[in-house]
């Protein structure tokens, strides 16, 4: 594309009923653009839920307004519905398809019909495959705020007061600076006297299964606390130590998984993952909290399948009092107590192992979940500043991309080339495989109804 042809950047305002304020790009990173590339043009949907008002992306020298459809290029976070997109566009989003969840057919469906170019953020990578534009980070500081109110919450109500009952709902915070003012201000206190935790008979035990992205804004949070680190292999002894406090144990994919041998073999687990298991199970009795911040597909074994959680659950002495899980992917994720997702505004319940029931929430039987698929909107400035500021060097290949050209690939940069799921009515080569749970939704949608 010649860089005098006019070209136009639409941003898509976040489905309301999400409770979703970030925005991909902010005002600061629109007035860069546009002093760099002076023909460039931003339209912004009107919003009032957005993390920077409509009058912050007008003084950046955006167009406020509805219509979409001058736009090339397309940006929103969350994923979109049908109705919602605007055919041979090209969009940005998190879509939610690539991991072939039948639920999620219809989307694809859409795009492949409608000759929708689409790039998932999530599949941004690098050369060694590490993702460059994501949110991780952020819902890892939300889902462990949360998470350590859940678990004050849980004990308050059974009898044993717990300083964390004091955070506030994450989104109560103004930014995130303000909820680690809040959260070093417990610390001291904790500090002075362990007792405040709550439990105070036994160690705390906070495990964070999975240390990518997630995990490590997780880890970023609760080590502002003060704790001790313990190894997994560490765990049973500590669990009959007469010894209080807080303790982290971070559970690497070496340290959860095993083959029939009982070793990880990571060149085994490459080439079938499920030539291992989990012993995440095994574990579990040892653990007060346990933080589920894997990457979970079905091509993946679960980290804590339902019959092995139902045995965990019945060996007794029982400690988990609550799932944090940050991945949060229902109805079928990696750890079998997360079968439906909250929202912020009602992130926790209780779920039986025994029943597989949901049931209300800090009940005396069941274990407490805290499952929210967009934690990160609970800090939608710090989220989207982080996000946009990972985007933006990306900008300039989006911008002069030939998005009507056959293969969009030859001018993209590698890391957005194995981000185009379809083009031109077609799955890219990487996403062929989809082809096959896009074809088992549209049987089961022709299928006749039984009567």
């Amino acid at each position: 594309m010649s860089l005098n042809q006019s070209f136009t950047i639409g941003i898509r305002r976040e489905n309301d009923h999400k409770f979703e304020a970030r925005t991909p790009l902010i005002p600061d990173h629109v007035r860069e653009i546009k002093s760099r590339f002076p023909h460039v043009q931003f339209l912004i949907q009107p919003s009032q839920l957005r993390a920077f008002s409509d009058q912050d992306y007008l003084e950046a020298g955006a167009t406020i307004q509805d219509d979409l459809s001058p736009a090339s290029l397309i940006l929103c976070v969350k994923e979109v519905y049908p109705e919602q997109l605007i055919d041979n566009k090209t969009h940005l989003v998190f879509a939610h398809v690539i991991k072939g969840q039948m639920g999620n057919m219809g989307i694809l469906q859409a795009l492949l019909q409608r000759g929708i170019t689409l790039v998932d953020y999530e599949c941004i990578t690098n050369n060694q495959g590490q993702r460059t534009v994501f949110f991780g980070r952020s819902a890892g500081h939300a889902g462990m705020f949360e998470t350590l109110r859940a678990f004050g919450q849980r004990l308050e109500v059974q009898g044993q007061p717990s300083i964390f009952s004091q955070l506030k709902p994450i989104y109560d915070y103004p930014q995130l600076s303000a909820a680690l003012i809040h959260l070093d201000a417990l610390a001291v206190a904790i500090r002075d006297n362990p007792k405040l935790i709550g439990m105070a008979d036994q160690p705390v035990v906070f495990a964070i299964a999975g240390m990518g992205n997630v995990g490590q804004g997780a880890a970023e949070i609760f080590d502002r606390l003060p704790h001790t680190a313990v190894r997994p292999q560490d765990l049973a002894t500590l669990a009959h130590a007469e010894q209080g406090g807080l303790f982290k144990c971070e559970l690497q994919k070496a340290d959860l998984l095993r083959n029939s041998a009982g070793l990880f073999n990571a060149a085994e687990y490459d080439e079938n993952p499920f030539s291992h298991h989990s012993i995440l199970p095994e574990l579990l009795p040892h653990i007060s909290v346990l933080l589920n911040c894997v990457f979970y597909a079905p091509q993946f074994p679960k980290i804590l399948p339902q019959p092995a959680f139902r045995n965990a659950w019945l060996d007794r002495p029982q400690r988990l009092q609550v799932v944090g899980d940050l991945s949060c992917d229902p109805p079928d994720g990696s750890v079998a107590c997360s079968v439906i997702a909250g929202d912020l505004h009602h992130p926790v319940f209780d779920y039986d192992p025994i029943t597989e029931e949901v049931v209300e929430a800090f009940g005396q039987d069941t274990v407490t979940v805290m499952a929210v698929d967009n934690l990160c909107a609970g800090l939608p400035l710090d989220a989207s500043v982080a996000f946009s500021t990972m985007l933006l060097p990306y900008l300039e290949a989006l911008i002069h991309t030939d998005w009507a050209a056959p293969d969009v690939s030859l001018t993209l940069p590698s890391d957005l080339q194995r981000a185009v799921v379809t083009h031109q009515n077609q799955l890219t080569e990487p996403f062929r495989y989809l082809q096959t749970p896009l074809q088992a939704s549209l049987q089961h949608q022709s299928s006749p109804a039984l009567v």
